[in-house]
């Protein structure tokens, strides 16, 4: 029976940069215990928008602290951290979007992120690519990017495994967990893992099931998103344009090599039940949003697809993170849909819970489980569609 200080249960973004952080804050003894391969699942199916823009303080701050941390661990490993900045513009469509957004802006700037409000007429002459009629404005950030989800689960899977207190388990699915003199035992499908705390980080498909282990209920669920690229950027974006995010519409563009990748979530999609990371491409729903795009974006039209793929997400009821210690010594860990922009900042933040004993920084309505006992009014104003149930 291997003996550990800490048990991470999953290898995405979040648990492996939560295992990094604690070997960084001194814990000795870790593991990781991944059903499938490091990186398996969400973290290298998304899109990898990383941006500082979030829809509250807490969303910006781990955006902007996850861009950070991004940046120094490729310094640190002397790779390519894996991100791209080229700015991004957050569009509003509605008086009510625009009132939000500059709301946010000066939220931002109180945390460091360089952000302004600009008017369509501004915007007609920054990013004449995109249709401003559609909308009254945006907010823009020039420090915004996206990173490569095969890149950075690369450099931190790296990162992990020359970190001498961290061993990593691939092919290992933990099938129960246990308590026994005052530690927990994980059966798992390549024998027992004891330890003094656990963390569940099981990502979409994971996360309820781990915390039903323990009795503890975990609101995560998974649902589709779908992504699409087109292999070469039309002349009126060129090949190193802003990336952009309607979230009344919810669909973003960013660059992809030579091309486009635009992402989109169905705002009448159900949780997905099926277990599975590979989901079936709703062509259907792609071509009812075609002409949204194609409005909003024209030089898009008629863009013959490169690749294109559906993938599992997870989601909480208000999009905001569960950052908690909801039994002694058993912690959970989401992202509320946000992994690859959130992921090395969450972890951060777990290794300070398990560590410290408190989360710096983050109020407690907006990362405890307990918020979801009561209705919850406020929700982060800035996320891709999620099931409303």
């Amino acid at each position: 029976m291997a003996t550990y200080d800490v048990l991470v249960i999953g290898a995405g973004n979040l648990g492996l940069w939560t295992a990094y952080h604690l070997a960084r804050q001194g814990v000795k003894r870790i593991a990781v215990c991944e059903r499938a391969w490091a990186g398996f699942g969400a973290t290298t199916r998304s899109a990898g928008m990383v941006r500082q823009q979030g829809g509250s303080r807490t969303a910006s701050l781990l955006g902007r602290d996850a861009r950070t941390l991004y940046l120094q661990l490729g310094q640190e490993l002397g790779l390519d951290s894996g991100f791209t900045e080229l700015g991004y513009y957050i569009l509003a469509e509605t008086a009510e979007e625009k009132a939000n957004y500059q709301e946010l802006v000066a939220i931002r700037r109180e945390l460091g992120i360089e952000n302004e409000w600009i008017d369509a007429e501004e915007g007609r002459r920054r990013f004449p690519a995109v249709n401003w009629d559609y909308f009254i404005g945006a907010t823009y950030a020039p420090t915004d990017g996206y990173v490569h989800p095969l890149t950075v689960a690369r450099n931190i899977t790296y990162g992990v495994l020359r970190t001498a207190a961290i061993d990593l388990h691939e092919m290992t699915a933990v099938e129960a967990i246990g308590w026994s003199g005052g530690r927990y035992l994980a059966r798992t499908t390549r024998g027992v893992f004891e330890a003094e705390r656990v963390v569940d980080a099981g990502g979409p498909r994971g996360a309820r099931t781990i915390g039903a282990m323990v009795d503890v209920n975990v609101p995560v669920s998974a649902t589709r998103h779908q992504v699409v690229t087109y292999p070469t950027a039309p002349p009126e974006l060129g090949d190193r344009f802003p990336l952009l995010f309607t979230v009344a519409n919810g669909f973003y563009i960013r660059p992809e090599e030579q091309g486009v990748l635009l992402g989109m979530s169905n705002p009448r999609e159900d949780a997905d039940s099926s277990n599975s990371y590979q989901v079936e491409f709703d062509v259907g729903f792609y071509e009812d949003l075609r002409p949204v795009w194609e409005a909003r974006v024209p030089s898009l039209a008629g863009r013959r697809v490169s690749r294109a793929w559906a993938a599992s997400i997870d989601y909480t009821p208000d999009h905001l993170p569960i950052i908690d210690e909801p039994r002694d010594g058993f912690y959970v860990l989401a992202a509320g849909g946000h992994g690859m922009m959130w992921g090395p900042a969450l972890g951060m933040k777990m290794a300070e819970l398990i560590v410290r004993g408190a989360v710096s920084d983050l109020p407690d309505e907006d990362i405890k489980l307990d918020r979801f006992t009561a209705p919850r009014a406020r929700k982060d104003a800035i996320a891709l569609p999620f099931p409303a149930r």
